[in-house]
């Protein structure tokens, strides 16, 4: 496998614009959407890898048994609700909801507190992949793909430094770097107008920062 690059940072608003709408980046999104995951097990095993828990030290359970518990129950007990979701309004109510349920349940089980940032970032991991499910009606999957948000980390964050100006993003930005609701929100919503100058799904974004840097 080669080694990832390094995260990119867009120098401005228009290059990522550019970018985010390029052929190259549409086929890259195209053909990862393409995939296709037999159940929501599935889903939330490939969403979020293993080395992703290697964040969480020090902990009274397997980090990844807990998570991927939690996000099997949530997904498949959530399957109905999104299917009537249809503004970001909505969505995003869904997602930080789920977050802060996972926070809390994180908090109740490992003692240890994770983080709105993180557990938002777990988690559109999983409704990323959610995408891919073999049995979603195809009606619904391009709506679906069209709200979903970006997965907060190193490379979709520092590609934003010299876009976002307030917070300050560190050049080491990781997934903890988002630490609020409000922050989330800003960050989520300026991907989101970006994207629409680009008429692209947000989420494209990640495609971009992230999956084709690996």
């Amino acid at each position: 496998m080669a080694k990832p690059k390094p995260p990119y940072e867009f120098k401005s608003r228009a290059e990522l614009i550019n970018h985010l709408g390029s052929e190259k980046t549409l086929e890259v999104a195209e053909n990862w959407f393409r995939k296709r995951l037999p159940d929501i097990e599935s889903v939330v095993i490939e969403g979020v890898e293993g080395n992703t828990f290697r964040a969480f030290h020090h902990l009274p359970k397997r980090p990844s048994v807990l998570f991927r518990d939690w996000a099997t129950r949530r997904v498949t007990g959530a399957i109905a609700r999104l299917k009537t979701i249809k503004t970001e309004d909505e969505y995003a109510v869904f997602v930080e909801e789920s977050s802060f349920n996972l926070c809390s349940i994180w908090h109740t089980e490992m003692e240890s507190e994770m983080g709105f940032g993180r557990g938002a970032k777990l988690f559109n991991l999983v409704l990323k992949k959610l995408a891919c499910l073999t049995n979603l009606d195809e009606g619904f999957r391009p709506g679906f793909i069209r709200l979903l948000h970006v997965p907060f980390d190193s490379y979709t964050l520092v590609g934003l430094r010299r876009l976002i100006t307030s917070p300050v993003i560190p050049p080491n930005a990781t997934m903890k770097f988002i630490e609020t609701q409000d922050d989330y929100r800003l960050f989520q919503k300026y991907i989101s107008d970006v994207a629409k100058e680009a008429r692209v799904p947000a989420i494209y974004y990640d495609i971009l920062a992230w999956n084709m840097a690996h």
